[in-house]
């Protein structure tokens, strides 16, 4: 991620291309001006204008004139995930993973993201420590899914099991123990591939 902008000004350029991979239109100073809360399109404006004169956006005619000069690639490839215990949640990370979406049955870029496998939980599903998985976050999840979840406000990679009316969480390996929410359960994503990165 660029260390020429300020937090400020890439949080902007960040929601200008979030609509552009959404295909939507670019948004007017007034849209980005509610979509963070600004207290004026001014302040929307002044970010614009500083993303202009870095070279990262381009100013025309009309309400809807940005235009993306830099781009980010990829989707995003977010903090470890453990397969072992659960550890705490999920940290964005600033880096993308470029990936052909399509090939890896990934319809919706959108809602894509990776993660690196931390542990050993998930070794009988063919997943392993250091292992990439790529992840979407489609409408239904089935039982047998391997999923990215926050059980209890921790996240972890696991199999996910419905059983009694109940949802909880299975590890691919005899020495962990399956994970039932006390409180909550929650799917951030299912696994759609594995990319195994070979060492050197």
């Amino acid at each position: 991620m660029p260390s020429e902008l300020t937090d400020a000004q890439r949080e902007v350029w960040l929601f200008l291309n979030k609509c552009s991979e959404n295909g939507e239109p670019s948004p007017t100073y007034r849209e980005i001006c509610e979509h963070f809360g600004f207290a004026s399109p001014r302040a929307a404006f002044d970010h614009v204008l500083a993303l202009e004169k870095k070279g990262y956006v381009t100013r025309g005619k009309g309400a809807r004139n940005l235009r993306l000069v830099r781009t980010i690639a990829g989707i995003p490839l977010l903090a470890r995930v453990p397969a072992g215990f659960a550890e705490e949640a999920l940290t964005t990370t600033e880096v993308r993973f470029n990936v052909d979406c399509d090939f890896h049955g990934i319809r919706d870029r959108s809602r894509a993201f990776a993660l690196r496998v931390a542990g050993d939980s998930m070794i009988g599903r063919h997943i392993f420590d250091g292992d990439i998985v790529l992840l979407d976050t489609p409408a239904d999840v089935r039982d047998g899914d391997i999923v990215a979840a926050l059980i209890d406000n921790q996240s972890t990679l696991k199999t996910l099991v419905h059983k009694g009316g109940k949802a909880w969480l299975r590890a691919e390996n005899p020495n962990y123990p399956d994970l039932i929410p006390l409180l909550d359960l929650q799917v951030q994503g299912v696994v759609r591939a594995v990319i195994r990165l070979m060492k050197q």
